[in-house]
């Protein structure tokens, strides 16, 4: 058996079948690099810097098709006789990096964007949302049927094939949440620091290229989209630099959304506030704590810190909160 997963191309040149070949490249070489380590940090529980002959997974290119632009790779399953740190698909393991490194999507704008579409409520036989969860049964319902989309906007469309893959990211974490669990806070922090450069070069392909990436898995048959970037997450995704360390801040919690992970703290040094998300994967296991902790002035939080390009914190990756020191 194997994995097929397609990297799909839209707008810009790939509507015509075509891609910057600079940018293209290094995509493919980013990609390609990325996959080959997950497949060996699932077999061995870690990845060697430089890919050899004997550390490259038979990862196979497949010819493309005509129409936007995809590229397809086929990766063999672990069979019973291979090594396997983790019984996860390379599609699953993408999805545990891109919980923690692309920035989620604006709810509020999303539920005034479905909002507004009169004819989608319609003929998706759905009332207007009015919360997180109604917004995400009707993302669902387009999802199953993607004839929905035509009545949607192309900018607001962006915001559905966002959510779309988020929730099959959220879904599928938790699926495999036992599997995941064996993924220690070492372990974590190197797949990390392996794999923000690597998807900062595969955004580059939305300079010229296209409009937008979306990376679908298809395993037995069973298909889903894992990973959507469009260019405004892309820009972000490659001026933006995640810290290699996990890092105790000090900080108080202005605001957080239980359903989305996703929150406001301000530094205790500093009066700027910026967001913070939980990974939908340890949400569960650290939400009570966190909601419990925001009855105070400061937390104490451990944090990947995502800086600009002056260095300077722009977001934060939560994955762990630390008892409060006393004064």
């Amino acid at each position: 058996m194997s994995e097929e997963l397609e990297f799909h191309f839209e707008g810009a040149l790939a509507d015509r079948n075509e891609m910057n070949f600079y940018e293209a490249a290094r995509f493919q070489y980013a990609a390609s690099r990325l996959l080959v380590k997950l497949a060996q940090f699932r077999a061995e529980g870690s990845f060697v810097k430089k890919i050899t002959n004997s550390s490259n997974y038979n990862i196979l290119l497949e010819s493309h098709s005509p129409g936007s632009f995809n590229i397809r790779t086929k990766a063999p399953t672990p069979t019973a006789g291979d090594k396997k740190f983790l019984d996860l698909s390379l599609s699953e393991l993408l999805s545990y990096i891109s919980e923690r490194l692309i920035e989620k999507g604006d709810e509020d704008e999303l539920l005034s964007a479905i909002s507004s579409h009169q004819a989608l409520l319609s003929a998706s036989k759905s009332e207007s949302p009015e919360s997180v969860d109604d917004v995400d049964a009707i993302v669902d319902k387009i999802s199953a049927n993607p004839d929905l989309k035509k009545f949607i906007s192309k900018d607001q469309l962006e915001l559905v094939e966002r959510r779309i893959a988020e929730l099959s990211r959220e879904r599928i974490l938790d699926e495999q949440k036992s599997e995941i669990a064996k993924i220690d806070a070492v372990r974590e922090q190197k797949l990390i620091a392996m794999s923000a450069p690597l998807l900062s070069e595969m955004a580059t392909a939305l300079r010229r290229s296209a409009n937008s990436l979306e990376v679908k898995t298809n395993i037995n048959s069973q298909t889903a989209t894992v990973l959507y970037l469009d260019k405004a997450v892309a820009a972000e995704i490659e001026t933006a630099k995640v810290d290699r360390e996990i890092t105790p801040i000090l900080c108080d919690i202005t605001q957080y959304n239980k359903e989305t992970g996703w929150g406001k703290v301000r530094f205790s040094n500093m009066d700027a506030v910026i967001s913070f998300s939980i990974p939908s994967d340890i949400r569960k296991r650290i939400q009570p704590t966190l909601i419990d902790q925001m009855k105070k002035d400061k937390v104490y939080l451990q944090s990947y810190i995502v800086r600009d390009r002056a260095g300077d914190p722009i977001r934060l990756i939560i994955v762990g909160i630390l008892e409060t020191p006393k004064d």
